[in-house]
């Protein structure tokens, strides 16, 4: 996996299906392993099934928290060709990442991602609240 692959800025206005795409594919992938270490915990018994939820959410913080910090995308905004940079298209940092993510909180609201959506449609960097606050943007790789 390639670390931060370059950005293509000026292109966040076009990726918003891709967006969307990638947050279903991530959710998908982070379901899937979830699901099966917990299944997998849950025939083992009571001890496994509480060690390995605790792995699965941790796994799920690593994926969701750290993989944008680390590399400027998931693996779901890898396959659609996305990249997390800041707005000024230097890499995305761990912090800016952690920031962007914690806020889904905020961007999930009332449902269906309703804040994120409406957001990433009004503004001029396309940006959702995380992003708004991270001083991120979601743009093509090169």
């Amino acid at each position: 996996m390639e670390k931060h692959p370059a950005p293509q800025l000026g292109t966040n206005g076009d990726v918003i299906g891709q967006r969307i795409l990638a947050f279903l594919l991530d959710g998908l992938i982070m379901g899937l392993l979830g699901g099966v270490v917990i299944g997998l915990g849950a025939i083992l018994g009571d001890i496994a099934f509480l060690f390995l939820s605790l792995i699965s959410f941790v796994g799920v913080l690593v994926y969701a928290f750290l993989l944008e910090g680390l590399y400027g995308y998931t693996p779901g905004k890898y396959v659609l060709g996305l990249v997390v940079v800041k707005s000024d298209g230097s890499d995305c940092t761990i912090g800016a990442s952690i920031l962007r993510n914690l806020l889904w909180l905020i961007d999930s609201l009332p449902a269906f991602n309703l804040v994120a959506m409406v957001l990433i449609l009004l503004t001029d960097e396309n940006q959702r609240v995380g992003d708004l606050v991270a001083d991120t943007i979601v743009v093509k790789q090169r």
